[in-house]
C-alpha cells in the first residue's frame, strides 16, 4: 500500500523510451546524419573560427522531412567554452520582463553562420509537410536553435510544425532559456535528446561554476552495456542522471547508430526484481529505481540506508507534482469564482432599470445593488489582470498570447465591465478616460482581438440582431466626452483649446462615430433607453444651432428608427 499522505504517483520513462525505440525513427534520423560522411552530395558546410558543421536535406518519405546536422571533418579542434550570449537578438521572441535568457555564444555563432543560407530557411518557413530537424553533437544544438526559431516563425496555420531531435547534444542555455521554452508547453514538448552514458560533450558543462546551464525537453539516457534507455524530462532529473552517468575521458567516441540497434534488440530489460519488493508501495520509487539500474547507474543498494540519487530525484519529481496540482487547482478556482462574478454581473445588467441600462444606474448608484455590484467587478478586475499580466510574461509569439477561447471570455469581460469603470470616471472627474483613467489590461485585450481580427484568426459574424453588449466597449467614453463637448458648445465655447480641433468637428465625427456602430448592429439597443447618458446627450444636442440637422444620425433619432433597432 501507499505510504500515508503519499501522492500516487508513477514515471512512465520506460514506457516511453520502448515508444520511441519500438518505432524506427530514431533509427531513421541517426542514418541521416551518418550520410553526412558516407554520401557528400548536396551537402553544405558552415564554420566559425574553432567549428565546422556540415548538413543537409535529406529524403524522409513521403510522411515528413528531414534536415540532418554533424560535425564536419576533424571533429571538434578545441574544447567547447562555456560562455553565454544574454538576451541574443535573434530569439527576442524568448525574452520576457521576469526572466531574460543567455544562450551558448558559439552555438548563437553557428546558428547565425547558418542564416546565411536564405534558400534553406525560406524552405523551411513554408513547409510542405512536417519537418524534422537532427543533429549529432554540436549539431545539435543547431538543431535545436532552428527548432525553436521555426516556431516562432511558421505561420499558425501551417500545420507541419517541426519536431527537433538530437544525439550526444551539449547543453545550450540558462534557467531563462528554459523557462521561455517551457513556457509554451508545446514548444518543450517538441524536443527529445538521446545521451549515451558515458558521452563527455552532453556533459560539457556540468563542472561549470561560472555558467549554469539547464536542459529542456525529454532526455532519452541510454547504455550500451545494459542495452537499456529510460526518459527522463525534468531539469533537475536530467542534471542528476547526467552527472551520475558520467564518463571518463578516455572512453571512446559513442556510436550511436550501434547503441540504437543494441537497444531494440534488448528492449524490455527485467533487472534487479527482488530489490524492488520493498518498494511495491512506492510506484514512483520503483520506477527511478528500474530506471537507474537499467541504465547501469551506481547506486547505493545497502538496504539500511536511502539511495541519495534516488531519493533526490524522488523529491524533486514529488515537489513538482504537488506544485501542479496546486496551480490547476487554484487555477480552477480563480476560473470558477471568475465565472460567478461575470453571472452577478450580467444578472445586474438584465434588471436594472428599464429607463437606463446598467451603465446609469451604476453611475448613479441610487439603489443598494447597484453599490453591491462593485465586489463582482473588482474580483473579475483582478482575475482578468493576472491573466493578462502572466501572458505578458511569456515569450513573444505570432499570433495572440491569449488561446483564442480564452480571448473571447476576456473580451466578453472587457465589454461587460469596461463600461462601470468608465461611469466611475466620469462621475469623478471631466478628464479623458482612455489617457488618465483606462487600465492596462483592457488596453491589451483590445489589442490582442483586433490583432487575431487582422490575421484572420477571429472574426465577427454579421447578424441580423443588435449585439446585446456594444462591441466598443469605450462607447460610453465617446459619449460623456461628446456630453462635455456640447456643454461647452452650448455656452459659446468653440473650442478647448486654441490649437484644439473645433467642437462642432469633434462633434460631427461622434455622429459617424455611433452611425457606425449602429450600421453594423455594433451597439447595444439599451444605448435608447429614454433616461440613458446617449439619450439625454441628445436632447441637448439637437437643440445647438451649429449641428448638422440632416446627417443621418439626426435623421435616425429624430425619426425614432432607435424604436426599431434591436
Amino acid at each position: 500500500m501507499n505510504q500515508p499522505n503519499q501522492e500516487n504517483v508513477f514515471s512512465s520513462g520506460f514506457e516511453l523510451a520502448d515508444v520511441l525505440l519500438a518505432s524506427g525513427l530514431l533509427h531513421r534520423l541517426f542514418a541521416a546524419i551518418q550520410e553526412l560522411k558516407d554520401d557528400p552530395t548536396d551537402m553544405r558546410t558552415i564554420s566559425t573560427s574553432s567549428l565546422t558543421l556540415e548538413y543537409k536535406i535529406c529524403d524522409g518519405d513521403e510522411k515528413y522531412q528531414i534536415i540532418a546536422f554533424g560535425i564536419g571533418v576533424g571533429g571538434l579542434s578545441s574544447e567547447l567554452s562555456p560562455t553565454f550570449e544574454p538576451n541574443p537578438q535573434d530569439f527576442n521572441f524568448l525574452k520576457t520582463t521576469n526572466h531574460p535568457f543567455s544562450i551558448n555564444n558559439e552555438a548563437i555563432t553557428l546558428f547565425r553562420s547558418l542564416r546565411q543560407d536564405e534558400n534553406l530557411f525560406q524552405l523551411l518557413k513554408n513547409p510542405t509537410k512536417p519537418l524534422i530537424i537532427t543533429g549529432h553533437s554540436i549539431g545539435g544544438w543547431v538543431a535545436s536553435l532552428i527548432c525553436l526559431w521555426l516556431l516562432d516563425n511558421i505561420k499558425q496555420s501551417n500545420l507541419n510544425l517541426p519536431i527537433c531531435i538530437t544525439f550526444g547534444s551539449p547543453l545550450l542555455g540558462d534557467d531563462g532559456f528554459y523557462r521561455a521554452i517551457h513556457s509554451p508547453s508545446v514548444w518543450n514538448s517538441r524536443f527529445l535528446h538521446v545521451v549515451s552514458y558515458g558521452d563527455l560533450i552532453p556533459r560539457t558543462f556540468l563542472s561549470s561554476t561560472e555558467y549554469s546551464y539547464k536542459p529542456f525537453g525529454t532526455f532519452l539516457i541510454c547504455s550500451s552495456s545494459s542495452s537499456a534507455c529510460a526518459c527522463f524530462n525534468d531539469p533537475v532529473s536530467v542534471l542528476s542522471v547526467l552527472a551520475a552517468t558520467d564518463g571518463s575521458p578516455q572512453m571512446p567516441n559513442i556510436d550511436y547508430g550501434k547503441l540504437l540497434e543494441d537497444l531494440t534488440n534488448q528492449m524490455i530489460v527485467s533487472k534487479g526484481a527482488s530489490q524492488l519488493w520493498e518498494l511495491r508501495g512506492n510506484p514512483l520509487r520503483t520506477g527511478i529505481t528500474l530506471q537507474l539500474d537499467a541504465i547501469g547507474v551506481e547506486r547505493n543498494q545497502d538496504n539500511n540506508e536511502e539511495d541519495t540519487l534516488v531519493k533526490k530525484i524522488e523529491e524533486w519529481e514529488r515537489k513538482n507534482f504537488r506544485a501542479k496540482v496546486k496551480r490547476i487547482s487554484e487555477a480552477e478556482k480563480k476560473l470558477n469564482d471568475m465565472k460567478k462574478n461575470m453571472a452577478h454581473i450580467e444578472w445586474y445588467k438584465k434588471i436594472s432599470s428599464t429607463d437606463m441600462g446598467y451603465y446609469d444606474c451604476f453611475k448613479g448608484k441610487a439603489n443598494p445593488r447597484d453599490i453591491h455590484v462593485v465586489k463582482y467587478k473588482i474580483g473579475l478586475t483582478k482575475y482578468w489582470e493576472e491573466v493578462v499580466t502572466e501572458a505578458e510574461t511569456k515569450p513573444q509569439k505570432q499570433g495572440a498570447p491569449l488561446p483564442m477561447r480564452q480571448l473571447n471570455a476576456g473580451t466578453n469581460y472587457r465589454r461587460m465591465v469596461e463600461p462601470l469603470d468608465i461611469a466611475e470616471h466620469y462621475k469623478k472627474n471631466n478628464t479623458d478616460y482612455r489617457t488618465t483613467g483606462r487600465a492596462r489590461h483592457y488596453e491589451l485585450l483590445e489589442r490582442w482581438l483586433e490583432e487575431q481580427e487582422k490575421t484572420g484568426g477571429h472574426q465577427r459574424k454579421a447578424g441580423t440582431k443588435a449585439a446585446s453588449l456594444t462591441l466598443d466597449s469605450c462607447f460610453w467614453d465617446a459619449v460623456e466626452k461628446a456630453v462635455i463637448w456640447t456643454k461647452s458648445l452650448k455656452n459659446g465655447q468653440a473650442a478647448g483649446e486654441p490649437e484644439e480641433e473645433p467642437l462642432v468637428e469633434k462633434l460631427k465625427k461622434f455622429e459617424e462615430y455611433v452611425m457606425g456602430l449602429i450600421d453594423e448592429l455594433a451597439v447595444s439597443p439599451e444605448v435608447f433607453l429614454k433616461e440613458s447618458t446617449f439619450m439625454q446627450w441628445w436632447k441637448v444636442y439637437e437643440t445647438i444651432p451649429e449641428r448638422n440637422g440632416s446627417s443621418r444620425l439626426a435623421n435616425f433619432m429624430e425619426n425614432k428608427g432607435y424604436q426599431k433597432y434591436n
